[in-house]
């Protein structure tokens, strides 16, 4: 029998299957419950996190002739046979990396007017989408924008932005998450017993999920890895270490204490032991990131460092927060050069040393105290509330002086929001405000409406965790608190808005352009140049298309 890898093998089928992504599958699940699916969607994320199991098993619940009542396909009807044949004409799976010429999307869209064999809905999921050439794009974008009733596309991406703006503006896009460490490690457990495979303690396993990196198809390849270098499916750290060419928990911890103590003798002695054991330099210094982010978040509690290493809460007795986040930023920083370097061993060792050795390079030691925290984060909120939209008053020699503040509005939060968190952005011009911000006292009062063909947004917008995250967005960009911020969310039937005119974001993005295009054809047909030929030729121009960027 055929081997077949834990990746493969393991690979969700069911919605609920899927690992970290509830905001994406429940919306995905009311979609298919409500019957209203919309014509295009965009699933971007790092590799490994789900973009197309997603879209396989959404594909699969869109053509289900009966679909569960939690939205799963049934798996019986002639639509779910037809999508298990892995040659379904009903849908057709494209890889945009070795399809991407302007004739490959040329062939798809001369198919799409023709109806699915089975099912309500023909189905085209186009993975690492954004590696279309922009003719390609170009060829897809009139489809894309009116598709027939029966087309339904899936878009996969690891870099949304490379997508043109018209693409996206046209797709119901989800950003998929990195996957949690803690739920990589529920996982890998529930895999464990399914493959009878043992760890010689917790902390393998957690390893692993950190190896993984946020993505569960990475880690599943770690484990293989592992589970092919070891005995009878035992894991212990010296089949870890060797198997993955990664540094053992002790050799970090003392390389990392030593750094803290600035032990230079210790540290070099660990280091090259590391090197010895061909460990990766590059391994290395991920790992000692680790030790030094792991340390600055468990820093408040004696016992959580003690869980790291026992000797770590004496050694951070005498060193500062300010001055562990400096070695960690010191670090990271310096490493990118490091790593790439011609003699990236020694190098490496080099900034090991010197972050050891920091505290020579200055008179003084690191001495941010409390007092001194608190007086820098009082100058810094005195600065940024120079870009308030209030009147402030300030009194200097006894006199009231009145500065008024350049206004801010909700088109320059949208703008900011693209530079922090563009998918965010990208959901909210899916809606639009109601009427204009209204500031009273210190609330600022938010009424933002979705129309009812966009209530996917509405609904994930609507999630606990992503409406506390918007709203503290707004806050840190009005420069207020986040108990200050009243924002309403709601649904806009058809009736309100025809009567109140009402408007997405993208629709009035959508008017701009195609005024825009109206504009420059206008513009083209009233050229000296084009008068001439009309006059010569005695025709007229037919057709003008516009190349959008």
């Amino acid at each position: 029998m055929t081997y077949q890898v834990l990746a493969r093998k393991l690979r969700p089928q069911k919605f609920q299957e899927v690992i970290g992504q509830l905001h994406i599958i429940r919306s995905l699940q009311n979609s298919i419950i409500r019957q209203k699916p919309g014509h295009a969607y965009l699933f971007a994320g790092t590799r490994g996190v789900g973009k197309t199991t997603i879209a396989r098993i959404f594909a699969k619940a869109l053509r289900c002739d009966s679909p569960n009542t939690d939205g799963n396909s049934c798996n019986q009807c002639n639509s779910c046979l037809d999508f298990d044949t892995e040659n379904s004409m009903n849908v057709m799976e494209i890889d945009g990396a070795s399809n991407n010429s302007v004739d490959n999307i040329r062939d798809l869209v001369s198919n799409v007017q023709y109806l699915p064999t089975t099912g309500k809905y023909k189905i085209y999921i186009i993975d690492e989408v954004h590696m279309l050439s922009t003719s390609a794009f170009n060829a897809l974008l009139k489809t894309l924008e009116e598709p027939p009733a029966h087309v339904i596309f899936l878009f996969a991406t690891t870099a949304p932005g490379k997508l043109l703006p018209t693409v996206l503006s046209r797709c119901q896009r989800f950003d998929l998450k990195n996957i949690s460490t803690n739920d990589l490690e529920d996982f890998l457990k529930d895999v464990a017993k399914k493959e009878h495979i043992e760890f010689e303690s917790s902390q393998i396993i957690r390893e692993i999920c950190v190896q993984g990196n946020g993505s569960v198809r990475d880690m599943l390849s770690l484990l293989d890895q592992v589970v092919s270098y070891s005995e009878n499916n035992y894991i212990d750290e010296n089949i870890l270490v060797t198997s993955l060419g990664i540094a053992r928990r002790e050799s970090v911890n003392s390389i990392g204490k030593s750094i803290l103590r600035g032990d230079v003798r210790g540290l070099a002695g660990t280091y090259r032991k590391l090197l010895g054991e061909n460990v990766s330099v590059e391994n290395i210094i991920i790992s000692i990131l680790n030790f030094f982010y792991e340390t600055i978040e468990k820093i408040d509690t004696s016992e959580e460092l003690a869980g790291i290493d026992p000797q770590l809460p004496d050694i951070m007795g005498d060193i500062s927060t300010a001055e562990i986040f400096w070695i960690y930023e010191s670090l990271a920083r310096d490493s990118i050069w490091v790593v790439e370097s011609i003699a990236s061993d020694k190098s490496s060792e080099i900034l090991l040393k010197k972050l050891a050795l920091r505290r020579s390079f200055f008179k003084k030691k690191f001495n941010f105290s409390v007092d001194r925290h608190e007086e820098y984060e009082k100058k810094k909120i005195e600065t940024d509330e120079s870009d308030c939209n209030i009147e402030k008053k300030s009194i200097v020699n006894n006199d009231v002086i009145e500065e008024k503040k350049q206004e801010k509005t909700w088109e320059g939060f949208i703008e900011y929001l693209y530079s922090i968190s563009p998918a965010s952005a990208s959901n909210l011009e899916q809606g639009n405000i109601i009427s204009p911000l209204r500031f009273e006292r210190d609330q600022i009062h938010i009424e933002l409406g979705f129309c009812q063909s966009e209530k996917v947004f509405f609904d994930y917008l609507n999630e606990p965790d992503i409406f506390k995250k918007l709203g503290e967005n707004i806050a840190g960009y009005f420069n207020n608190d986040y108990s200050n911020i009243n924002l309403n969310l709601r649904l806009v039937d058809d009736l309100q808005k025809k009567e109140s005119n009402f408007q997405s974001r993208v629709e009035i993005l959508h008017e701009k352009e195609e005024e825009e295009e109206m504009n420059q054809k206008k513009k083209f047909c009233a050229h000296d140049m084009i008068l001439e030929a009309e006059s010569l030729f005695n025709s007229k121009i037919d057709l003008i298309k516009i190349n959008r960027k």
